[in-house]
């Protein structure tokens, strides 16, 4: 039990406005938004005079790589980390090994993460073609915030494990990935058990013909570019609305990176079409160009583009064309990083950078505290049906809040991070925004960068709902 807690003398941000009122939760959920100032009996006290008091932040992308591939990060690592940057919930991607792919794992990855978490978090199942299509209901019951499919990957058949360049196995030790009537097969399922569908979406077929066109393979940031150009990303997209349009399905599409994509997500949400888009931090902040500075540790699937592509998303995060911002924290050990451009594997740490980041834009002007309180809380929690707990500071929710000082600067310095490798392409960035303490569940759990107290994460699920 959390006990009474009374944060007290912020301005309350919701992504409708801002008002001045203190919060008082008891036992873990919100009980009162009052004027500040009202006396009032806690057990515990935050003083949030100055502060911007948001609903907890949320990071629905995720891979902490965990159980499997724990040489590049753990869950008690990532979760650590997110809390310290402000974040009190995460949702996790499958990819694991094993990557959830049944209701069994599903409820063993529960009680794995359970044991070491610091934030409350969500789980992601996967899709893996026809071999696990009767398993896919009983994920969305589980309490699944969706369903993921990584387009265009095999899969070792023994591990299940993500088999990103293909060409050297064995085809009999691979499970292919589903052809296009297979991914449609994927969609009508979810669809019928109410879940959300969403994807990787770049079409692998683009890509090897793309590759093949580079006779010295990639050999520096534009090949990069050639090899994964974004239109293997803007088919993949167009068949999967397509799907969700025939179908009614919910669909998410994640870390969208090109023009072409937010301008083809307008025009189905103008047409009806239930579809969602991800922004993610590095897009946001980041260009080709930057590879100069940052060097080829920035690589990451799909690339990071142009600045045209860039200030489209700015577009699209601003019309609600993108209405979530997340991490897509993909870490990798240092060594791995280091490999020569073409040969090094595609991700990045993020789940720590993530909410510097996006507060230093709001504080410069380029997006509002609530549209801060929305991309970043609010619109994850009702679009992953975890909303009847998170997402808002309203009587009834889960106490999560993150406090943020607007004036406080910050400087990522790797030596400070919490990751299992403080490694980032972020390092030496310096900016303006921080959150400065964070309450999970009616808990005071982070001051000043630092975990208060021992791990409390809980795993929470979606809520069930049929789809249109």
């Amino acid at each position: 039990m959390s006990g009474r807690l009374h944060v007290a003398g912020g301005t309350v941000v919701t992504p409708t406005g801002e008002v001045q009122a203190d919060v008082v939760a008891e036992d873990g959920r919100i009980v009162a938004i009052q004027e500040p100032g009202r006396p009032t009996t806690a057990d515990e006290r935050v003083d949030a005079s100055g502060l911007l008091v948001f609903p907890g932040f949320i990071d629905p992308h995720v891979h902490s790589r965990d159980p499997g591939i724990t040489d590049k990060e753990d869950f008690a690592h990532s979760t650590e980390a997110a809390l310290a940057s402000g974040l009190t919930t995460i949702f996790e991607m499958p990819n694991a090994v094993p990557p959830v792919t049944s209701a069994a794992i599903f409820d063993e990855r529960v009680t794995h993460h359970e044991a070491v978490a610091s934030v409350d978090f969500g789980l992601w199942g996967q899709a893996i073609g026809d071999e696990n299509l009767d398993d896919l209901a009983d994920l969305v019951g589980r309490g699944a915030v969706g369903i993921k499919l990584f387009w265009g990957y095999a899969l070792d058949r023994e591990t299940k494990r993500l088999v990103y360049t293909a060409g050297d196995v064995d085809p009999d030790q691979l499970i292919q990935p589903p052809d296009i009537g297979g991914v449609r097969r994927i969609v009508e399922r979810i669809a019928g058990a109410g879940g959300l569908f969403s994807a990787h979406c770049e079409e692998s077929g683009i890509i090897a013909a793309a590759e093949a066109a580079l006779p010295d393979g990639i050999r520096d940031y534009a090949d990069l570019l050639a090899a994964r150009p974004s239109v293997a990303e803007v088919v993949a997209v167009s068949a999967a609305t397509e799907f969700a349009r025939e179908t009614g399905c919910r669909l998410h599409i994640v870390h969208v990176s090109a023009r072409r994509t937010v301008e083809l997500l307008r025009v189905a949400q103008a047409e009806g079409v239930d579809v969602t888009g991800e922004a993610c931090a590095h897009y946001l902040v980041l260009d080709d160009r930057d590879v100069e500075r940052i060097g080829p540790g920035m690589k990451v699937y799909p690339p990071i583009r142009t600045a045209d592509d860039r200030e489209a998303l700015w577009d699209g995060l601003d019309d609600g064309t993108l209405s979530i911002v997340a991490s897509d924290h993909a870490p990798h050990a240092p060594e791995d990083k280091a490999l020569p451009l073409g040969v090094q594997p595609a991700g990045i740490q993020g789940i720590e950078t993530l909410v510097p980041l996006l507060l230093d834009r709001m504080v410069a002007g380029r997006l509002s505290p609530s549209r801060v309180a929305a991309v970043l809380s609010a619109n994850a929690a009702r679009r992953f049906r975890v909303d009847h707990r998170k997402g808002a500071v309203a009587v009834g929710r889960d106490a999560d809040l993150t406090i943020v000082d607007p004036d406080r600067d910050w400087r990522i310095d790797p030596a400070n991070l919490h990751t299992k490798h403080p490694v980032s392409i972020f390092a030496g960035f310096e900016g303006r925004g921080a959150a400065v303490a964070s309450v999970l569940r009616g808990r005071l759990a982070m001051r000043d960068g630092d975990p208060v107290g021992d791990p409390a994460g809980r795993f929470v699920a979606a809520r069930p709902g049929a789809n249109a």
